[in-house]
C-alpha cells in the first residue's frame, strides 16, 4: 500500500501564521518609512518657505526692529520674526571712532522661527541671521 505525501494541516497551519507574522512586520516597516519621508518633506518644505522670506526679508522695506508673525503654505506652517538692532562689535578689539559716528550700515539680528504640525507633536525650525543696512535717510529731513 502507497502512503500519501503532502503537509498536515498543522504544518500548513504553521506556515500561515508565520508568513501573516512576516507581512505584518513588512507593513509595520514600511509605515514608519512613509512616516519618516512625510516628516522629512514637512521640514523641507519649511526651509524652504523660511529660506525665500529671508531672502525677501528687507528688499521692498527697510529694516527695522519689529516683531510680527504669519503663516506660510496655506496655515500649514506659523511663522514668528524677531529683528533687534545690535551693536558691531570690533573684529580687532580697537578702539576707533565709534560705528555710529561714521554713518555706517547699521547691524540687525534677524531671528525666525517656524513651526508645523499638531499641537501636541509641534515641529520646530530655529533660523538666525544678521542684515546690515545703511540708515534710511528721508529726503529734506536734517541730520
Amino acid at each position: 500500500m502507497k502512503r500519501m505525501r503532502g503537509f498536515t494541516l498543522l504544518e500548513v497551519m504553521l506556515a500561515f501564521v508565520l508568513l501573516a507574522a512576516a507581512m505584518g512586520l513588512v507593513i509595520a516597516m514600511l509605515s514608519r518609512g512613509l512616516k519618516q519621508v512625510q516628516r522629512s518633506q514637512s521640514a523641507s518644505e519649511a526651509m524652504m518657505y523660511a529660506q525665500s522670506y529671508l531672502d525677501e526679508f528687507g528688499m521692498l522695506a527697510p529694516v527695522l526692529p519689529d516683531s510680527r508673525e504669519g503663516e506660510f503654505g496655506e496655515g500649514r506652517y506659523r511663522y514668528r520674526l524677531q529683528v533687534e538692532e545690535i551693536t558691531d562689535p570690533s573684529p580687532d578689539g580697537s578702539t576707533q571712532a565709534p560705528v555710529e559716528a561714521l554713518d555706517a550700515a547699521r547691524l540687525y539680528r534677524v531671528v525666525l522661527d517656524v513651526s508645523w504640525g499638531a499641537a501636541t507633536r509641534d515641529q520646530r525650525l530655529h533660523l538666525v541671521t544678521l542684515r546690515a543696512r545703511k540708515p534710511v535717510v528721508l529726503p529734506g529731513a536734517a541730520r
